[in-house]
């Protein structure tokens, strides 16, 4: 009997350390999960609907076409968007949104930094200085 308390003990106390993992977070590691997903089983990409701009403090009318854009972010850090442009993001802070597009004709990369205003499970804003003044883009989850 006292064999079966002691094998008992040891597997409710292996259960329980077994159970108590959790893996923590880093506030980067959060912005990308919510951006294109965890990784995890069918949570690999998530696609972003351009639903408004700001150009200087202006809003600027979409037409129908550009209402239909889309970008979608792979959690392995490669993106396309709904024109057929391609290439790979990335975070270097919780804030900043690096996307590095590659011309598919010369090979050229052309890389733009973007701050993040908002980014939650909804939604995503992000801005750049432009030739025109301060960029907003506006989008909203779309899967």
């Amino acid at each position: 009997m006292k064999i079966f308390k002691y094998i008992f003990t040891v597997f409710v106390l292996l259960s329980l350390y077994a159970c108590a993992k959790e893996a923590i977070i880093t506030d980067s590691d959060f912005q990308k999960n919510l951006l294109a997903g965890t990784g995890n089983y069918q949570n690999t990409s998530h696609v972003w609907k351009f639903d408004s701009l700001i150009i200087s403090g202006t809003p600027v009318k979409l037409s129908t076409i550009e209402k239909s854009y889309t970008k979608t972010f792979n959690r392995l850090g490669s993106y396309i968007d709904s024109d057929g442009y391609a290439g790979t993001w990335d975070m270097s802070s919780s804030n900043k949104l690096d996307i590095t597009t590659t011309n598919s004709l010369t090979n050229v990369k052309i890389k733009n930094t973007y701050d993040i205003v908002t980014l939650n499970a909804a939604q995503l804003q992000i801005k750049i200085t432009g030739t025109k003044g301060v960029y907003q883009y506006f989008f909203v989850i779309s899967n």
